[in-house]
């Protein structure tokens, strides 16, 4: 396959030039119709999941790894791992840039660490990168997940903290398996995930928070895309209104979910608009951690820390330009599967749902999770590790939006 001419940021920006002429209405008309389902959701009961956070001075990090040790145990007891068991830690590592647009390296080397401490054996970390990073087929390749991980700084940490990088594609196309999540789903041909899930006795998700241009948020839920071989991830932006459906349900594909034990996402550093690569950094006073073994607390919380720092910690020029453009997503999600895939069609690859925050339970893939539960929680159970004085108001905040009011 030849290279492309054009990268994907120059798609995107001159997708943005025709921003002004998306049309909100019919797009408005969709989100009431996601928030009147919401309403008449049923609750379940039963359901009232944890997550844990901890708050991070900016600047606080270093090789003191106490608040995210703290923030961890408070969400896991690790009665899941036994001496000398294997873990894949899979890490966010859609591009080469450095974090917040890839895995945060600090929370890398602790979690590394802690595992190690609590008795892990083989300790594995990896991914493979987006198409416009890493672009390979049964016959060619273009980029590495290895480079990759390596100019954004999360090479060196893996291998100087004892464990062992791991990058799918160099396992070769066949070193895949063909599978589906339990149903109901909506992946009309089966996803393709690497034999390195069969190889761990358990899976850890190590995120970022992060705005998303087709997805508005990508952390825990949206990390499963990492597992995915090249033509499904084709299958997954030609997916249309299923698009925030199938991208959940990976996480539920019995060879990843009887093995995820846990998600942590280091919001010290926020991608707050555009996104997964480039967009405005936010780096708060305070920082936050966020863990959980429910994925879906893990990812209310996490969308609520994008949603802060959107809306407090972002300037005019950011909000009203660059993050706009999400508004674009079905021509750039078009324009990115032509570009990217041969053959891969412009008008043939459907229009995604746009979904601007408000409720975020509403969010498409929120409400998938909820469905597949059998309804929406009673309540999401927040622990602050360390609250303290000047974090009174980001709290409330993020309760605020936790809370599953209708």
């Amino acid at each position: 396959m030849p290279d492309n001419v054009w990268s994907r940021r120059d798609f995107l920006k001159l997708s943005g030039a025709a921003a002004s002429a998306v049309l909100l209405p019919a797009c408005a008309h969709r989100m009431k119709e996601m928030e009147a389902e919401l309403a008449v959701m049923p609750v379940n009961e039963s359901w009232t999941p944890h997550a844990a956070s901890a708050w991070v001075p900016k600047g606080a990090h270093g090789d003191a790894c106490d608040v995210f040790r703290h923030t961890v145990e408070a969400a896991t007891d690790f009665s899941w791992l036994s001496p000398g068991d294997s873990v894949l830690i899979k890490l966010s590592l859609n591009s080469p840039n450095p974090y917040p647009a890839t895995t945060d390296p600090w929370s890398l080397a602790c979690m590394i660490r802690l595992l190690k401490e609590k008795g892990a054996g083989r300790v594995m970390a990896g991914d493979s990168s987006g198409v416009q990073s890493v672009h390979w087929t049964r016959e060619n390749q273009k980029g590495s997940s290895r480079e990759c991980c390596k100019k954004a700084k999360l090479f060196d940490v893996i291998v100087q903290n004892g464990a062992e990088p791991v990058f799918f594609e160099e396992a070769g196309y066949d070193a895949f398996i063909p599978v589906y999540p339990p149903e109901p789903h909506h992946w009309q041909e089966p996803m393709w995930i690497p034999t390195a899930v069969n190889e761990a006795d358990h899976i850890i998700y190590l995120a970022r928070v992060s705005s998303h241009i087709m997805g508005d948020i990508t952390s825990g839920m949206k990390i499963g895309v990492g597992f995915l071989r090249e033509d499904s991830r084709k299958t997954l932006h030609q997916g249309g209104d299923a698009f925030y459906a199938m991208y959940e349900e990976i996480n539920h594909v019995s060879e990843i979910a009887s093995k995820l034990r846990l998600t942590v996402s280091s919001g010290r550093k926020v991608l707050a608009t555009f996104g997964p690569d480039n967009g405005h950094v936010t780096a708060p006073p305070n920082g936050l951690v966020i863990a959980s073994e429910d994925l879906f607390a893990h990812e209310a919380l996490s969308y609520a820390w994008l949603l802060y720092n959107r809306e407090h910690e972002t300037g005019f020029f950011d909000v009203g330009v660059t993050g706009r453009l999400t508004r674009m997503r079905s021509p750039i999600n078009r324009g990115f599967v032509w570009q990217t895939w041969k053959g891969g069609g412009f008008f043939q690859t459907p229009k995604i749902p746009l979904f601007i925050a408000g409720n975020i339970y509403a969010h498409p893939s929120l409400m998938n999770a909820m469905n597949r539960n059998g309804g929406r929680p009673k309540a999401i159970e927040w622990e602050q590790v360390n609250p303290s004085a000047g974090t009174e108001m980001m709290a409330d905040y993020l309760r605020d939006k936790i809370s599953v009011k209708i």
